[in-house]
């Protein structure tokens, strides 16, 4: 029996943490699927970079693109970027080839069996998400990353490494919860909100709005 091949549409500064996790699991790097050109900052690595470090470990991945792409047997689909393409690239994938996509969840994660993920969502390592814990459609769930009971994550939002959400808070769709911030629990956090990085939320966070210190407060409105 075959093993299951990772394909990932797009890419970021992330992506690297897909393979780690689908060599964790056991799983072959198959694809990376690109629909737009790759822009590499000047501090990030590129995607040929992260491509490279996969060969000692017999991972040679294609690069293909998104008008050549045909889907393949034994294959599991998950999204690379986590800007707001990310929901343009899932709408693509959707309208062209109806294809299912999978849920990834390091071995090192505890997710309670009395979460719901959605499909799409990534669990890194060392992260825990309590009972009743709800991730919407391609959540991102960083590393280290503590979800309470019953807390409830809309789709397309992303936690970042170490940070914690307390139970039964509700955060809307296109949500970030930046490196080290907290959530307390009973909260909730609108659409588009971004947490600063080490922020602690004490009071609700209204939608497209930036919230960032100790106690947080919003400063400024998101950009669109």
């Amino acid at each position: 029996m075959s093993r299951p091949r990772l394909v990932v549409f797009g890419t970021s500064n992330i992506v690297s943490d897909l393979f780690d996790c689908a060599l964790a699991n056991g799983f072959d790097i198959g694809r990376v699927v690109l629909h737009h050109a790759e822009q590499v900052g000047e501090r990030d690595r590129s995607l040929a970079e992260r491509l490279a470090a996969l060969a000692p470990f017999g991972q040679t991945p294609q690069v293909d693109h998104v008008d050549r792409f045909v889907p393949g047997a034994d294959e599991l689909y998950l999204l690379g970027p986590t800007t707001p393409t990310r929901a343009e690239l899932a709408a693509l994938v959707a309208a062209r080839w109806a294809l299912p996509f999978a849920t990834l969840v390091h071995p090192s994660a505890y997710v309670s069996p009395l979460a719901a993920l959605a499909p799409g969502v990534f669990v890194g390592a060392n992260s825990v998400l309590g009972p009743g814990v709800r991730l919407g459609e391609h959540v991102f769930v960083n590393r280290g990353v503590t979800v309470g009971h019953d807390t409830v994550v809309g789709a397309f939002s992303r936690l970042q490494p170490g940070s914690n959400l307390g139970g039964l808070s509700t955060l809307g769709c296109g949500v970030t919860v930046a490196i080290g911030a907290t959530v307390l629990e009973r909260l909730r956090i609108g659409d588009g909100a971004f947490i600063g990085a080490g922020s602690v939320v004490t009071a609700d966070v209204a939608a497209d709005s930036l919230a960032v210190g100790v106690p947080a407060r919003v400063r400024k409105l998101a950009a669109p």
